[in-house]
């Protein structure tokens, strides 16, 4: 994966993907460091969407200008002034864009603009590989930029419905994160809304938090355990919120 995130899906997309349905539509409206996109089988026709603007110029930059970005970044000095300047200030130039969010996100403990950390591996090598398994991998894929309500308006998913799948991993309620836009319990009884509303299959990655687990039951979805899972020093149970029963096979 190219972008390292607070939260991402990376580890536990096996057992989340276990649960999803066929599809050949893929919408992901919280796409983050794309921990489960990148884990899965790509869809025929993908549509990946997220409201922060430095998650969305980054993977425009890298599908479109993958060079461009390739030659920022090898120039990119690798030093605490720079990393303390990045903190307190943003670029508008798409590609220096990119490469800031990129220095923060990778090289930041925990995916945090707190501290600069070294590892032992080869770090820069790895990321500057991962620019251009990235650029093949999100090859005909939609970005876009939307609040989530926006988005599911402006896609005509009744003449889909059948085909399409929808994932949702938004930020966790009432846990510390790194995102420029925190999620409210109002923006997540509006996700149930919306979800519900589009009559396409579903799925809904949360903590298993009573105001979630509570606007699940309300509208009769599905609760899946997926497991315990960590999260800054605390350990919680992450479930699957879904609209569908997934038929297992005799080899499941």
């Amino acid at each position: 994966m190219l972008l390292r995130r607070l939260g991402n899906k990376s580890k536990i997309a096996s057992r989340i993907y276990d649960h999803f349905p066929s599809h050949k539509i893929y919408i992901e409206a919280f796409f983050g460091a794309g921990g489960m996109f990148f884990n899965k089988p790509k869809a025929k026709y993908n549509i990946l969407n997220d409201l922060d603007s430095d998650v969305y110029n980054l993977f425009n930059v890298v599908s479109t200008r993958m060079d461009e970005l390739e030659a920022a970044f090898l120039q990119m000095p690798m030093h605490q002034d720079l990393w303390d300047y990045w903190r307190k200030n943003t670029e508008t130039d798409p590609i220096r864009k990119a490469v800031r969010f990129l220095f923060l996100s990778n090289y930041g403990f925990m995916g945090k603009a707190n501290t600069l950390r070294y590892l032992t591996k080869n770090t820069s090598k790895i990321l500057y590989d991962n620019i251009r398994t990235t650029n093949e991998y999100i090859f005909g894929c939609e970005f876009s930029n939307f609040d989530f309500r926006e988005l599911f308006r402006r896609i005509p998913l009744n003449e889909n419905i059948d085909d399409t799948f929808i994932y949702c991993d938004p930020p966790y309620l009432f846990t510390a994160d790194n995102y420029s836009n925190s999620f409210t319990v109002q923006d997540a009884v509006d996700l149930f809304d919306v979800l519900v509303g589009t009559k396409c299959r579903f799925a809904y990655s949360e903590f298993d938090n009573p105001i979630i687990l509570e606007q699940a039951e309300k509208r009769g979805l599905n609760i899946v355990v997926i497991g315990e899972r960590r999260n800054l020093g605390n350990r919680r149970t992450e479930i699957l919120i879904t609209n569908y029963k997934k038929k297992m096979s005799l080899f499941d």
